[in-house]
């Protein structure tokens, strides 16, 4: 491994470039999501494109198991335990899912980015609670106030015709839960085969979107065009089939908040593909929320070697399989 859990280690010079250039890549992937997501709502209705995106993501990863000839390693002896987790971390997953294609109808793709990727300061904020070695200091708290101001700012133009408060609720409560499926993964399926634990997710989640679009949106709308298409590709394939698989390794291999620190861009991707690809106005509130956010990730989320931190960080050994 290229780091324990707690990041206490400097990173060797090929892992420090496996962190960057992984974390980087998902980035740009997930950052240009949220524009593509709201691009193919002319065509598609939410719980049309979700159960199609999991259905696709389900059948890549099956895929990549049969074509690699994966051992299927777990983390915990017990089948039914190792069940029990694989079968909680997917509904964990499902459920932050439902929020943000739900909370995308009712915000622009921009704002979404921007409160998504809150998720790292609740990354650090559970990490500490929950993993070991994970850590708060003083440096990580003045972020914390950094992005928790920025998500006010966004929030200050809810009124407008663009956005609606339960929308905007929606999103920041899908980067908690995101946050809560990504501590529990490392915590408690750290050994497991991360393509197969990935592909539990999707498994779960293709029949309950069918039947919610089927329940709530009359079946569904499915009026296919180039722009419909490649999202279902782009991601079934790539953002929640592939990208998400890399996102697990990374977690596996590094500090959480090594990790996260790269999303940080994110936002920034996301505003920038909003206004490429929908023509949505980038106001003074978004530009000054998304650099608030965006400061306040990088202090919550960097760690300086040596700095005190504000309660004692959790003991190694702490349980739950976690590497």
């Amino acid at each position: 491994m290229a780091e324990g859990t707690g990041g206490g280690q400097p990173l060797r010079a090929g892992g420090a470039l496996e962190l960057a250039g992984g974390a980087l890549f998902i980035a740009l992937v997930w950052g240009m999501a949220q524009p593509v997501i709201k691009a193919s709502y002319a065509g598609l209705s939410p719980f049309a494109l979700v159960w199609m995106r999991s259905a696709l993501s389900a059948l890549t990863l099956t895929a990549w198991i049969w074509l690699s000839r994966s051992p299927g390693s777990r983390t915990h002896e017990s089948p039914s335990v190792e069940t029990g987790h694989r079968a909680l971390n997917g509904l964990l997953h499902n459920l932050y899912v439902v929020f943000l294609y739900l909370g995308m109808e009712g915000t622009t793709a921009a704002r979404a980015s921007v409160l998504l990727y809150t998720h790292p300061v609740w990354m650090m904020l559970l990490g500490a609670a929950f993993l070991p070695g994970e850590r708060i200091t003083p440096l990580r708290a003045l972020g914390f106030a950094a992005a928790m101001a920025g998500t006010i700012t966004v929030f200050s133009d809810r009124l407008g015709e663009e956005s609606a408060l339960w929308a905007d609720g929606f999103i920041v409560l899908t980067a908690i839960l995101w946050s809560l499926q990504a501590v529990h993964f490392k915590r408690c399926l750290g050994r497991s085969d991360i393509v197969a634990v990935t592909r539990w997710g999707m498994l779960l989640g293709a029949p309950l979107y069918l039947a919610f679009a089927l329940l709530w949106e009359g079946g569904g709308r499915y009026g296919f065009g180039p722009v419909e298409v490649f999202t279902v590709f782009y991601m079934g394939v790539g953002s929640s089939g592939l990208v998400l698989v890399l996102w697990a390794y990374l977690l596996v291999r590094h500090s959480a908040s090594k990790v996260s620190v790269f999303l940080f861009l994110t936002p920034a991707f996301g505003v920038g593909g909003s206004a490429l690809l929908l023509g949505e106005r980038v106001g003074w509130r978004l530009l000054a929320g998304a650099a608030l956010t965006v400061a306040g990730v990088w202090l919550v989320t960097s760690e300086r070697r040596g700095a005190r931190p504000l309660l004692p960080p959790r003991p190694a050994g702490g349980g739950g399989g976690a590497p």
